[in-house]
């Protein structure tokens, strides 16, 4: 039987450096700090026929699309800023993994895990029919010294990867890359997601 992980583990790509401290730092304080009683529970599949379950998914979120903004200067910056370094990303995607890549647009969610919600997520794909994503984008926001567990397994991969402040995995979307993050035992994991399509 053949054996197909490492030729789409290929597809993964791990980045560092494109989302810069201060942009961490704004994202930190404005969307973790000041309005952390807007996260709510992540539910499985689509916003209309989302199911909350929290063997399957445990954690916190928040999304950030551009009509939310209002009058806000920080969420002005970060979108903004946000909306360069996703270009920046797919650039690098393109020139290292897949040069026949390309989106029209992207959107950006907050996640929130920690060990007393027993923070994870069961296999899955982010592929959704009624919103389509080409690209899956993980950027780390804090330390990884922070938790323990909360590591992102992608195909079954053995290791699993812990995100560290600033890293990036990217991968594509679709059913060929399922991927978990395994129970937070200890501390806080914050990530954002890219997706793109």
């Amino acid at each position: 039987m053949l054996n197909l992980k490492p030729q789409v583990l290929d597809y993964v790509l791990k980045i560092d450096g494109v989302i810069k401290p201060p942009l961490i730092n704004l994202i930190n304080e404005q969307i973790y700090n000041k309005e952390a009683e807007t996260f709510q529970s992540g539910g499985v599949g689509g916003k209309d026929e989302a199911i909350y379950n929290t063997e399957i998914r445990s954690v916190q979120i928040q999304a950030l699309y551009e009509d939310m903004i209002g009058t806000s200067i920080s969420k002005r910056v970060i979108y903004n800023e946000l909306k360069m370094a996703t270009s920046q990303i797919e650039n690098i995607y393109r020139e290292k993994v897949c040069n026949f890549y390309h989106s029209s647009s992207n959107y950006f969610q907050f996640l929130y895990y920690n060990s007393q919600m027993k923070g994870h997520y069961e296999y899955h794909t982010d592929y959704v029919e009624k919103f389509p994503r080409h690209l899956t984008i993980i950027v780390g926001l804090n330390d990884k010294k922070e938790y323990e567990g909360g590591k992102l397994f992608i195909q079954n991969h053995e290791e699993g990867i812990t995100l560290d402040k600033g890293e990036i995995v990217c991968f594509p979307s679709n059913f060929m890359f399922p991927h978990k993050v395994s129970k937070v035992t200890k501390g806080e994991r914050k990530v954002m997601i890219i997706w793109t399509r």
